[in-house]
């Protein structure tokens, strides 16, 4: 074939093809490794936040006990709480001594946030101090009665300063987490570009090399390299996690990779030629219809321009949908449009992770709503008392009655930190039971002893029904002490005047069944599910109690290895079993 037929090829197009494909080679070999090491930056960010949040409540915790040292000294005088307030002083220490390990390697915005909460904290123990240290009293408690506001206030100070620490934690976390999730997906589009600039070098020096050849040979290579880039092109849309969406110009698939039919449910075949936005677009999240006018595809379609949308949904072929992030490119010849590329990317974890997020927030806001509700009655009772008994010269007589009422109010305080306490544990993981040979028997009816006034106040009757000869159990006696009296003062709180509480026990294989019933209103069907669920409290608006009694006894029971078992009727009482296995 004569040689005039081949065209001529310029130094000028061999350098930009060679330069194309170094630069695309280049990027592909760099670009990668570049936002990676930003992603594992980005990661142990994130994990330094999830080792540092635990902390902080476990800080406000100790503080809030040191506090209520403070009081309890200041209204009894008993020196038992100096030893108290100084174990806990020590492991407030021992808390931020451990904060300050984690956030070493923070920004130093991080250890100016725990220098203030140091130094408020600090600020907070000189003014008490004098009262709290071991040896010789330097300040009478009735003389500091005076500087109780101010240490509240200056405690308040604290607690705030512990929230704002968290609150900044919590947030940063989730922008390191946003950033994460943005590192990612420009990784996933910057591979992808290289790739295509590498294939387009590829391609021209494919062209160039294949015009120094005749063109019968020329067409068949030609024709080869069709073939190959086409299996290149299927590799690369197989291999992208993101679902692609071919569209013609009248709004009909043209192709579908694998991932989108993963993701949809439909077969390329299936998809091929039908309209998309009918197949997979007709509906919004909120089951209103969407118009066909208002279609990223058709907007892109009419406009030639790129349509984003970081929020919708589309809908699988069983009928179900799923939240995903819309990029539709067009795709032009000259200035026409031929068709686009639908780009989905499934959004459903970046939602779940969202919303364990916002339900985060709100366990801690509930917290929070049931520590200020349920300790200001104690509280307001404590300072009344003080306030009446430091301006009013009261006979010995009442001047008991109202030592009484601080110590039945503190009491009350200190059990419900106590609680708040144990599920923080439970929840944590970090519940453990030392289980030894217990002597059922005594500790059922001991607990029904201790159990009886409250029950006489309430005017319900507690019967205790225990065979004398039932078999020593293994178990934390402490523990089952705790799940007995929840599972009681429960009947006693919903039985009404001159109903019954029962608790009786008996030997089943294996080991010793425990049950205690009660003749209370039972438990509606819907509400079953929550009953171990903690901070609920039912429907009605008189309840009492923080909601954490059936959300220990759950926990403890589980460390032990046994489950809670619920009967219930409505009108006619629930009953609550659970076994343990006896000793060896």
């Amino acid at each position: 074939m004569d040689s005039s037929a081949v065209p001529s090829v310029g130094p000028s197009r061999w350098i930009a093809a060679l330069s194309v494909s170094f630069l695309a080679l280049l990027a592909v070999a760099l670009v990668p490794t570049f936002l990676e090491r930003q992603e594992i930056a980005l990661e142990r960010e994130i994990a330094v936040y999830s080792l540092a949040r635990p902390i902080l409540p476990d800080i406000k915790n100790v503080q809030s006990l040191e506090m209520v040292r403070i009081e309890q000294y200041v209204s009894t005088g008993d020196s038992s709480f100096l030893a108290l307030y100084q174990e806990d002083l020590r492991r407030e220490g021992e808390l931020l001594n451990e904060l300050r390990n984690v956030i070493s390697g923070m920004p130093p915005a991080y250890r100016v946030e725990l220098s203030r909460v140091e130094s408020r904290a600090s600020d907070w123990r000189l003014l008490h101090s004098p009262l709290m240290e071991a040896g010789p009293l330097s300040t009478d408690p009735l003389a500091f009665l005076e500087n109780m506001e101010d240490d509240r206030a200056r405690y308040d100070s604290v607690q705030a300063a512990v929230l704002a620490f968290e609150d900044r934690l919590i947030r940063d976390g989730a922008v390191a987490r946003s950033q994460l999730e943005r590192r990612r997906t420009w990784q996933l589009w910057v591979t992808w570009g290289a790739v295509g600039l590498a294939i387009l070098g590829a391609f021209s020096l494919a062209y160039l090399g294949a015009s120094f050849q005749d063109l019968a040979r020329g067409e068949t290579k030609r024709r080869l390299e069709t073939v190959a880039a086409r299996r290149d092109l299927k590799s690369i849309l197989g291999g992208t996690a993101d679902g692609l969406v071919g569209v013609d110009q009248d709004g009909n698939c043209t192709f579908l990779n694998e991932a989108g039919s993963m993701l949809l449910g439909y077969s390329p075949s299936e998809m091929q030629g039908e309209p998309v936005h009918a197949l997979i677009h007709h509906t919004k999240a909120d089951g209103g219809e969407h118009s066909e006018s208002e279609c990223p595809v058709h907007l892109a379609l009419g406009s030639g321009e790129n349509v984003r949308v970081p929020d919708d949904v589309l809908w699988r072929k069983d009928g179900t949908s799923f939240p995903v992030q819309l990029i539709v490119n067009p795709m032009k010849d000259g200035r026409k449009v031929r068709g686009v590329v639908l780009t989905f990317t499934d959004m459903t974890e970046i939602r779940a992770a969202e919303a364990a997020l916002q339900e985060a927030v709100r366990a801690r806001d509930e917290v929070l709503a049931v520590v200020s509700h349920d300790l200001r009655n104690p509280i307001g009772t404590i300072a009344a008392a003080v306030e009446l008994l430091s301006d009013v010269s009261l006979p010995q007589d009442r001047q008991g009655e109202h030592l009484e009422i601080i110590g039945r109010a503190a009491h009350r305080a200190n059990r419900l930190i106590q609680d708040l306490l144990d599920v923080a544990t439970i929840e944590a993981g970090r519940l453990s039971v030392r289980t030894k040979s217990v002597d059922i028997v005594e500790l059922v009816e001991e607990v029904g002893s201790q159990m009886q006034l409250g029950a006489d106040l309430e005017g319900v009757e507690l019967s205790v029904n225990v065979p004398a000869d039932l078999p020593a159990v293994e178990a934390d006696r402490d523990r089952i002490h705790q799940v007995l009296s929840n599972l009681i003062g429960n009947g006693l709180k919903f039985t009404p005047s001159g109903g019954q509480v029962a608790v009786a026990a008996e030997r089943v294989p294996g080991g010793v069944s425990v049950t205690v019933s009660d003749t209370g209103p039972g438990i509606e069907a819907e509400m079953k599910e929550h009953l171990f669920d903690r901070f609920w409290r039912g429907h009605g608006t008189n309840l009492r109690g923080a909601g954490l009694g059936l959300a220990i006894v759950k926990g403890i029971l589980e460390a032990h290895g046994t489950e809670i078992d619920v009967e219930t009727e409505v009108g006619r009482g629930s009953a609550f079993s659970f076994t343990l296995p006896t000793a060896d």
